[in-house]
């Protein structure tokens, strides 16, 4: 990874869009950070699309699509997708072949993580998500389920045919073939016709490895800063790295790219 502030004003003038993760690259300790949310409307003051791409439930994408200045909300790691038309309507998109979370399998691994790996919960908001479920191994236990815990429930999903990935706070799992990095490809296309050619007219802003779909697809994906904890244990890594954590380094992100953007040509 190269620090940010390293990056050529060249590669920043060609970027036409930006995709962001939500926890702990615009948060911290489940809260917006004020800079990363001036930071948004500071994108769209500059005429660059925002997506952000969560493994959070469905139903905050349906409200964070309409309060926040971002042109689509990808939730559940890439299951449902909401978008604003020209008519400013609100509108879905479920990624094809994706099962619901009913699914028997799904339930099975659920059920049986929890009774083998006492200390992990069901998420919060559990109750709203329609494809995916989320164990909670650090949002609210504490301390932090250990390494080999989390890799225990992986392989109890894998073991049914699911998947299971970690994010900062949660292990998300679903069954299907869809993750972030696919739905983001879908949403590129379907709403400014993207050519995935231009992978590079694309910046990724994440934290953990249920971004490594997309660090390992755009060449010009960042991290904020607390990426350090996951990256020995990750095989995809980004380009950048801010030198600022959470929210702030998001922040940092917006700046640099906006302020390299806007650099005369020597």
């Amino acid at each position: 990874m190269n620090l940010l502030s390293a990056m050529e004003t060249s590669t920043a003038k060609k970027i036409k869009f930006l995709l962001t993760d939500i926890d702990d690259t615009l948060t911290k300790d489940g809260k917006l950070i004020p800079e990363a949310y001036s930071a948004l409307w500071d994108l769209k003051k500059e005429g660059i699309p925002v997506i952000a791409v969560t493994g959070r439930a469905s139903a905050w994408g349906n409200l964070l699509v309409q309060e926040w200045p971002v042109d689509a909300v990808i939730t559940e790691n890439g299951a449902l997708s909401y978008y604003i038309t020209e008519n400013h309507t609100i509108e879905t998109f479920v990624f094809p072949g994706t099962s619901e979370n009913s699914d028997p399998s799904l339930r099975r691994a659920f059920e049986q993580s929890l009774q083998e790996i006492k200390r992990a919960k069901a998420a919060q908001d559990n109750h709203l998500r329609q494809y995916d479920l989320a164990i909670d191994y650090a949002e609210t236990v504490s301390p932090p389920l250990k390494s080999e815990e989390v890799a225990h429930i992986i392989s109890i999903f894998e073991k049914e045919g699911c998947r299971a990935v970690p994010s900062s706070i949660h292990i998300n799992t679903w069954k299907g073939n869809f993750n972030k990095k696919e739905a983001a490809v879908i949403m590129l296309k379907k709403l400014f016709s993207y050519d995935e050619k231009d992978a590079d007219t694309v910046i990724y802003a994440g934290d953990a490895r249920n971004d490594e779909p997309m660090f390992e697809y755009f060449p010009n994906a960042c991290a904020v800063a607390n990426i350090s904890k996951w990256i020995n244990v990750m095989t995809h890594h980004p380009r950048w790295v801010s030198s600022k954590e959470y929210g702030w380094g998001f922040a940092d992100i917006v700046q640099t790219l906006i302020s390299k953007r806007n650099q005369q040509d020597s």
